[in-house]
């Protein structure tokens, strides 16, 4: 059995680069055995070989290069105990983090194939539940940023509360609708499990909507709302309350900009003619 492997070597008997010997040299991570100080040879030793498979498995379960280090000089039992259950928590972390960046991107895919079909929507008339909502209140209906502060509240504010899937609702207001101007938010919200209540929390009626579905850029809702409020004229009905928007949190980008889908809810009643 040889006593001494030069970097070549060991590297050969890995299957990985000189380079990567080396910076883990200069990391002090597997400092060689011997230098030889004429021609600046590294060699390393038999127990080194193991030293190296060591180091090559933690890297391989996601170890980097300092919790290598730390972990390589850590010798007592209750230390190395502590250090590989810290390091399980993590991964456990990490996993949940993992699964819930493929949930928000299946999601968006979904979205996107949505929005890419059957971009004709039809318009239809349904009878809708009563609902609990929560509402927070617009300041500034045109100020974006709070729009964007409220959304983050909102999402924390479920996160809080452990509602898995978000619906947010926002409404515009009745008197807005026929002129087709102005149409902004006065408040947005979130939809509200059965089994969850919450101090301020209202109620969406029960009745009868004319309802469309918005698939493209949230800046063209305007033509969305055209439509709906012509065949709510044609079909002889008339607006009963405030509309009500709703969608996910799921937002994708387009050539025009950022979209999604939302559905828009205007509560009607038949025209009663005097």
């Amino acid at each position: 059995m040889k006593n001494r492997y030069r970097t070549s070597e060991l590297a050969k008997i890995f299957n990985i680069s000189k380079q990567t010997l080396i910076f883990y040299h200069k990391k002090d991570i597997l400092v060689p055995d011997y230098i030889d100080e004429e021609n600046g040879y590294r060699y390393y030793s038999n127990s080194q070989i193991w030293d190296l498979f060591f180091i090559i498995t933690l890297k391989e379960a996601g170890f980097s290069l300092e919790e290598i280090k730390k972990y390589s000089r850590v010798k007592k039992f209750v230390e190395n105990i502590k250090f590989l259950e810290e390091k399980v928590d993590d991964i456990d972390k990490r996993i949940n983090e993992l699964k819930k960046s493929k949930k928000i991107i299946k999601e968006k895919i979904l979205c996107l194939k949505e929005m890419s079909s059957n971009l004709e929507e039809q318009i239809r008339v349904v009878k809708r539940d009563q609902e609990k909502v929560f509402f927070i209140k617009l300041k500034n209906p045109f100020d974006e940023s709070e729009i964007a502060e409220t959304y983050d509240k909102l999402k924390r504010i479920c996160n809080k509360n452990n509602i898995k899937n978000i619906n947010f609702v926002s409404t515009v207001q009745k008197k807005s609708l026929y002129k087709l101007k102005d149409l902004v938010l006065e408040k947005i919200g979130i939809i509200l499990p059965k089994e969850i209540d919450m101090e301020g929390q209202e109620y969406i009626q029960e009745g009868e909507y004319i309802v469309l579905k918005h698939k493209t850029t949230f800046d063209m809702i305007d033509l969305t709302y055209q439509n709906l409020i012509k065949y709510i004229s044609e079909k002889g009905y008339e607006i009963a309350g405030d509309s009500i928007e709703i969608g996910s949190e799921v937002v994708v980008p387009m050539e025009n900009g950022f979209g999604g889908i939302i559905e828009i809810f205007i509560p009607v009643k038949k025209f009663e003619k005097i």
